[in-house]
């Protein structure tokens, strides 16, 4: 009882995170870990309660393979934020090195004999160790909870009618869409699906349910051939005819099959070309591998392809349904190979991939630091598309950038074990071997494909269906042996049979203790990583309630002192418990709102005037303050102006650069977040803000140049940063910036030159890329 009550709460969690935005959430991350690890607990009491029964789950070692590879990954993952010798970082990761000592050292005072961690953010490294550390632990207890046949059968087809949710609810939300829930802003790059919001990320997801339904299907189907004898009739005859007259009395093989139909509509529908792909190419490479099966599952798997594409035309066409089906996959690959479509040779991610093979050669053999890529590859970009890229569109490119050498290893670890444990499932005749090694075999073709376009399996969604059935799977395999004797009726040279492990009475074991020791132990330990895991994933929450709080009300509390007061409070007593890099970054935010409004009030702004007052309130603005203070200074005042206008003169009076102050604490918080993400562009952007605290003009410049420098081939960024410095009269790092913008978008020649003629003795020709489409707008604009 206590095992399937585990079972249940174990096979639904994925269906459950998935219709959660696919577990994105730090709430759901942190709601969902609790659940698993009370499932987790119940699991260790059902082990300990069958020690010494009849029926106890005795598995080997090996079994647990894939726990270990996970386990070693993260372990590795927690090497990489702990502090070194900044020596030993630069042998081990050079350009972590660099982005420490040169790049946010050039700022902030670094000392290059102090200790840095490989890892580019720690913070956002130690999360993902986290939800690493729970897919752990899924992938340990799923191994003991599902070797019953029962449970098995009851894992499997929980993840299909996940699946089958996530595929009729992005369906849904196509046909009808004023149903507002699960509602994203559709269309473009990354066009959400279902309950993603990503249709990449969706496709796999529903993959997966596609894997679990062929597994359940081949199961059933084989059970069924054996019970009726028909594993001895030829395959082409007998057992067709057996499976057409049994498969709609037995409702595990009925609910695969409409599993099966409504997932190939999922894909059909979400108009991800690489979840397609990926699916065509699993199902072609377990159909060659699987053959026998496939012959007698010829004629419904067809059935079922044919019903599901028919489907797909009509709702395409409004045949059925309030409206046609819009941005499906065969629409995407249709603009894709059409006469006039350039999406293919203009895919951003095939534009990424040098990059981020160059940051993971910098970075080697050390690695980045785990969820780090979004910062690694900025200083090596060349060829990257005009947006941040968060993540490399590949997987296994990320994985390798950011856990180099060790990422290599695993991956080649990992697909070993998962060759050899299909190749020991392809060989049982045990029905439910053969489904499980269906299920295996697509299942990891699917990943090793999308995967190569896309990041999807590090959701939580998809990676707790994952770490929950793949090392059932392959638990499964480490149980089956080679008979050591040919049976008497088998011929000299016949094939060996293939047999489970038997594992007997528990006393004749020549290890029962050790065993049971040793797995329970393990046990033990990853609940308590695991309770670990889950009060860093509280703390992680917790910061983005906060976040999204101040994001909401900062815009209506922003002259309210008592808020900005209470809501400061909040963030420094959470900020010294839990410093996390957004955390502070709000941080700065706020003590700057704090330490303005206490300006004004030293400046006595409620005698003036309403207009003097709103003049006063501009003029302390975070992006006047420092031109303000700019033009107090005589040395630094020369061309100092706001767009072209001119600033008035105010100088910080020295009880505001206090240590106590609002000011002085937000740039103090601006630094630890630079500390923390050397590559971010927020803590940069506030050191050029903060110039009126900080004092230090070159510190301005150069935050500039490298913000410039970092987000080169972001044309609107460019803009902006050119705008910065040409504010206090740097116009050759104003110059660099506004023609790099127009270098890249010709849409921004016109707006480069209107910001350019608004300074006075500005070079605006020297903005013109020496491009001849660039020069024809540039002229027809100025003339």
């Amino acid at each position: 009882m206590f095992y399937w009550i585990a079972a249940i709460a174990l096979a639904i969690t994925p269906g459950i995170v998935a219709s959660d935005f696919g577990g994105i959430l730090p709430w759901t991350k942190y709601t969902s870990a609790l659940a698993i690890a009370s499932a987790c607990s119940i699991a260790l009491i059902a082990r300990l309660v069958s020690i010494g029964c009849p029926g106890e789950i005795r598995l080997p070692g090996r079994a647990f393979a894939a726990t270990g590879l996970l386990l070693a990954c993260s372990i590795y993952a927690g090497l990489q934020t702990v502090p070194l010798p900044a020596g030993v970082i630069a042998w081990l990761s050079p350009a972590s090195y660099s982005a420490y000592v040169t790049w946010a050292g050039e700022i902030i005072d670094i000392d290059p004999s102090q200790s840095i961690p490989i890892s580019l953010a720690p913070f956002d490294s130690r999360h993902a160790i986290a939800c690493l550390s729970i897919a752990v632990l899924i992938s340990f207890f799923s191994v003991l909870v599902f070797q019953h046949r029962g449970r098995m059968a009851f894992l499997l087809s929980a993840i299909a009618i996940g699946a089958c949710s996530v595929a009729v609810i992005g369906l849904g939300r196509k046909l009808f869409p004023d149903f507002h829930l699960w509602s994203f802003r559709s269309g473009g790059e990354g066009a959400p699906f279902g309950t993603f919001l990503n249709r990449n990320n969706a496709a796999l997801a529903i993959n997966v349910g596609v894997a679990a339904a062929l597994g359940l299907l081949v199961y059933r189907t084989t059970a069924l051939m054996h019970q009726r004898g028909a594993a001895s009739m030829p395959e082409s005859g007998g057992g067709r005819a057996s499976l057409n007259g049994l498969w709609l009395r037995d409702p595990l093989l009925l609910g695969s099959l409409v599993s099966l139909c409504v997932c190939l509509i999922g894909v059909l529908g979400c108009g991800s070309r690489g979840g397609l792909l990926a699916m065509l190419v699993a199902a072609a490479a377990t159909t060659f591998f699987a053959r026998q099966q496939m012959v007698r599952l010829g004629v419904p798997v067809t059935v079922i392809a044919v019903v599901a594409l028919i489907a797909v035309v009509l709702l395409r066409t409004g045949s059925i349904g309030p409206q046609t089906l819009r941005e499906d996959t065969i629409g995407q690959i249709g603009a894709t190979v059409s006469a006039d479509g350039n999406r293919l040779s203009g895919d951003t991610r095939l534009a990424h991939w040098p990059d981020g093979f160059r940051a993971a050669w910098e970075h080697f053999p050390g690695g980045s630091g785990l969820a780090s890529y979004g910062y690694a590859y900025l200083p090596w970009q060349e060829t990257s598309p005009w947006r941040h890229c968060l993540h490399a569109d590949n997987l296994w490119l990320e994985m390798l950038a950011e856990l180099g050498l060790a990422g290599l290893v695993l991956a080649a670890l990992a697909t070993l074990l998962i060759v050899s444990g299909l190749k020991r499932l392809h060989r049982s005749s045990d029905p439910i071997d053969q489904g499980l090694w269906v299920c295996g075999c697509f299942l990891s073709i699917v990943i090793a494909v999308s995967q190569t376009f896309d990041f999807g399996l590090v959701l939580p969604a998809n990676l707790i269906a994952v770490a929950t059935i793949l090392p059932v799977v392959l638990a499964r395999s480490s149980l089956v042996i080679v008979a050591a004797k040919q049976s008497d009726e088998a011929g000299k040279g016949a094939k060996p049979k293939l047999q489970l492990v038997t594992s007997g009475p528990w006393w004749r074991s020549p290890t029962p203790v050790r065993q049971r020791v040793v797995q329970t132990g393990c046990a033990v330990g990853l609940l308590i990583v695991a309770a670990v895991a889950i009060a860093r994933l509280r703390r992680d929450s917790a910061v983005d309630y906060t976040l999204r709080t101040a994001e909401i009300e900062l815009r209506a509390h922003r002259t309210d002192q008592p808020w900005l007061d209470s809501m400061a409070a909040e963030c420094r007593t959470l900020a010294e418990r839990h410093p996390h890099p957004d955390l502070l970054d709000l941080r700065t935010r706020l003590e700057f709102e704090r330490g303005r409004l206490l300006e004004l009030d030293a400046m006595n702004v409620t005698r003036l005037p309403e207009d003097h007052q709103t003049a006063a309130y501009a003029l302390t603005s975070r992006g006047r303050r420092r031109l303000s203070w700019r033009a107090s200074e005589p040395t630094l005042s020369n061309n100092v102006t706001d767009a072209g206008r001119s600033v008035p003169a105010l100088p910080l009076l020295p009880s505001f650069r206090r240590p106590e102050s609002p000011y002085a604490s937000a740039l103090r918080s601006s630094e630890e977040s630079l500390r923390q993400r050397p590559l971010a562009m927020p803590p940069r952007i506030d050191q050029v803000f903060l110039e009126f605290v900080h004092q230090t003009p070159p510190r301005t410049k150069t935050a500039i140049e490298q913000s410039a420098e970092l987000f080169r081939n972001t044309p609107e960024l460019q803009l902006r940063f050119g705008a910065l410095a040409a504010n206090h009269g740097d116009y050759v790092t104003a110059t660099k910036a506004w023609k790099r913008a127009a270098t890249l978008d010709p849409g921004m020649v016109t707006r480069v030159l209107g910001r350019a003629r608004r300074f006075p003795d500005f070079p605006v020709r020297d903005v013109i890329p020496d491009i001849a489409d660039r020069k024809a707008r540039a002229d027809q604009y100025l003339n």
